[in-house]
């Protein structure tokens, strides 16, 4: 097998793992899957942050600017999680 076609087949897997992960996520917390995932995307980027990290891989760049925006994601399902009408 040459090498560039490995290399595709890693890159595919590591994509394929981290999608894995992420249905494990969601099969085990099913519908706080969103808010768990923001509040715990939230709580890490604040801590990387906090201990001196002032970019990030994501294309926002921001990882204070993106521990908010998770925040405020997680407040907004609380709000309609708990204001349901009834």
């Amino acid at each position: 097998m040459d090498d560039k076609r490995l290399q595709r087949g890693e890159a595919f897997e590591k994509i394929a793992f981290s999608l894995c992960k992420i249905a494990l996520f969601c099969l085990l917390t099913q519908r706080f899957a969103l808010p768990l995932a923001a509040l715990g995307a939230s709580l890490f980027f604040g801590l990387a942050v906090w201990n001196g990290k002032r970019d990030t891989k994501c294309w926002a760049k921001n990882p204070l600017g993106i521990a908010l925006f998770w925040l405020g994601v997680a407040g907004v399902w609380a709000w309609f999680y708990f204001h349901k009408a009834t």
